[in-house]
């Protein structure tokens, strides 16, 4: 798998690519969605946790990779300033897990979609709308 994502990362276009803030955070978004997503799926259907709690957890755990992936590798902000930079994403952190939650739950009673379908479209909402500009405008700048 890492030797595919080298492979990948590797390419002339991707490699340009790569170059851009907002590619590298999302490249960095969808690693920490697997995490999250691996975590609350297995809590969901292997643990019988209900949804917003099974969510709020892999959000949790998915927060955890964002912050030191983005710190380190999407917008290059390692000057000295980590707890600072904590504090901010622990606020944005909260914002976030809470939409998620919000949203899964609003698509759970209002919906009679599957659960990972819920999951997929408040994370984009989310991830999209509100975490990018959050990090780049509040906690990396």
């Amino acid at each position: 798998m890492i030797l595919l994502i080298e492979k990948i990362l590797s390419i002339p276009f991707v490699h340009k690519l790569r170059k851009h803030t907002f590619v590298r955070s999302l490249i960095v978004s969808g690693l920490a969605t697997i995490s999250d997503y691996g975590l609350s799926l297995a809590m969901y259907h292997l643990m019988s946790f209900k949804e917003v709690f099974s969510t709020t957890i892999g959000s949790c755990l998915g927060a955890f990779v964002s912050f030191f992936m983005n710190r380190i590798w999407a917008f290059k902000s390692r000057d000295g300033k980590l707890r600072h930079q904590a504090i901010k994403y622990l606020i944005a952190l909260g914002l976030s897990i809470g939409l998620n939650a919000l949203g899964v739950y609003l698509f759970t009673i209002w919906t009679d979609l599957p659960f990972v379908v819920e999951r997929i479209i408040v994370t984009v909402l989310v991830g999209v709308l509100v975490n990018y500009q959050m990090f780049k405008h509040f906690v990396f700048k």
